[in-house]
């Protein structure tokens, strides 16, 4: 027999959660608005609120701050953590460094404290995220964002491929906004296609869902039967739905992205213990790529043609640049940084004057010649060639722990998922436009705390598996307001 809520039966056979397990469902259900924002906050500045695409792009941020304060309050940040803490010590370099700033280059510019301040949230402000994610979030959690994904990938396929076959200034490409500034106008495949943006502002966003849905999707595909919470025909849907979009997505970094996590998931087989671990991790992945490959040219066929002579062209151009095309280009990520140390002033250019939002308010850097495409490179400019480097030591630093704890995570419960998950984001976590482009920087950091979660839940219930704990239930969906 059912009990009424009213019921004192109920009550005691349910008890209610103390104060620190509600600070922490908030804390959960916090972190999944920020996550459906992320993904739905370009359809909102393109088609819905077109004439406030600027504000609604910092409308993650207020719930951000909302997650710290019930993380000080609950305590929820992790103790002990050299990594969390060194984190947001930068955070407060960072405001340190805009007071020497202001007396120097930055001063002369009459943008640089709009800039600044749009610069310290690009870099420092999302850097707690990932360790409160980490400490607050069990693996229900982390199924239910998951989940969230797959359930919203099936009308973003749908969504893409009108995309592709619309002109390429079509209101369902560049949104409803009638002033041609207010409009979201992305990169183009041909004359004829534009590379399909999804619910985002960009294509960079799109690939970002794509290829964090493919590795949550395939970690299902690879488990055993038992650990999968879909069905194998839904597990085919969702497939063909995700590489839909990577197939007309005319992105090459979504392809070689989503290629990472296919090498990941085979490479699992010399982690993982036990030769049936070994057999679906090198099987499964295999079969999967070898129909994509096969039924590209023939479902998509002006998909695949556009994307290879897409391909092929940038190929040519970039072979002129860089030794290995389109890999040369990746590896300059790496080295372009040095050539902006000699001439750099010693607290930077200023912070923020190097990102996107730069070149679009059209800000130039008196006596700063070149362009800093890749992150590392922006953290010279921005901060200097002192504080410049050790952020970037930071950020490799950061790489390597979480590999770590994502392979140790793997080995102890059995799970592949930290790993994908891990090579989902480890690029951009390393040398991607974390601190340029607003979405990847919400992405890798999101991403950043779920792979931490992937591999110390899995830590936690071996653990309770092992010595009979019983494992704590999380809550259906967390309510905001209790």
């Amino acid at each position: 027999m059912l009990l009424a809520e009213d019921d004192p039966r109920a009550t005691e056979r349910a008890p209610r959660p103390d104060a620190r397990e509600r600070g922490r469902r908030q804390v959960v259900a916090l972190v999944t608005v920020f996550y459906l924002l992320l993904i739905l906050e370009g359809a909102l500045r393109k088609w819905v609120l077109t004439s406030f695409g600027q504000p609604l792009f910092f409308i993650r941020d207020p719930f951000v701050l909302a997650i710290y304060w019930l993380a000080l309050r609950h305590r929820f940040f992790p103790r002990g953590e050299a990594m969390a803490w060194t984190g947001i010590a930068f955070g407060f370099i960072g405001l340190l460094l805009l007071v020497f700033q202001a007396g120097g280059v930055a001063a002369t510019i009459d943008k640089w404290p709009l800039l600044a301040a749009y610069g310290w949230r690009n870099y420092f402000l999302y850097i707690p995220l990932p360790f409160i994610i980490g400490e607050t979030l069990k693996q229900a959690d982390l199924e239910r964002l998951a989940k969230i994904t797959f359930l919203l990938a099936i009308p973003i396929a749908a969504l893409v491929v009108l995309q592709f076959r619309a002109p390429v200034n079509a209101p369902i490409n560049v949104g409803f906004a009638a002033i041609e500034a207010q409009q979201f106008h992305g990169n183009a495949i041909d004359m004829n296609h534009t590379r399909p943006m999804g619910t985002f502002t960009s294509d960079v966003g799109q690939k970002e869902f794509v290829v964090t849905g493919l590795a949550m999707l395939m970690a299902l595909w690879i488990a055993p039967a038992a650990r999968r919470y879909l069905k194998l025909w839904q597990m085919a849907v969702l497939t063909a739905a995700l590489l839909t979009c990577l197939a007309l997505s005319g992105s090459r970094g979504a392809m070689l992205a989503s290629g990472m996590v296919v090498i990941a998931a085979v490479a699992t087989a010399a982690v993982m213990r036990g030769s049936d671990f070994s057999a679906r991790t090198i099987v499964v992945p295999t079969l999967i790529v070898i129909l994509a490959v096969a039924l590209y040219p023939i479902l998509f066929p002006e998909g695949y043609s556009t994307f290879m002579r897409r391909w092929s062209e940038a190929e040519a151009v970039e072979t002129q640049v860089f030794a290995g095309g389109i890999f040369g280009r990746a590896l300059y990520a790496f080295y372009d940084f040095f050539g902006f140390l000699k001439n750099t002033p010693l607290a930077g250019y200023g912070l923020g004057l190097a990102g996107n939002a730069g070149l679009i308010l059209g800000v130039a850097i008196p006596g700063f010649s070149g362009w800093a495409e890749a992150d590392w490179s922006r953290h010279i400019v921005d901060l200097g060639p002192l504080v410049g480097m050790v952020f970037i030591a930071y950020r490799i630093a950061l790489v390597v722990w979480v590999g770590r704890i994502c392979v140790a995570g793997a080995r102890a419960s059995g799970s592949q998922l930290p790993i994908l998950l891990f090579a989902s984001c480890a690029y951009d976590l390393l040398t991607g436009q974390i601190t340029g482009h607003g979405t990847v920087n919400g992405y890798t950091w999101l991403f950043t705390g779920l792979t931490i979660v992937a591999a110390t839940a899995g830590v936690r219930a071996a653990h309770a598996a092992a010595t009979g704990e019983p494992a704590i239930a999380a809550a259906p969906f967390p309510n905001l307001l209790r």
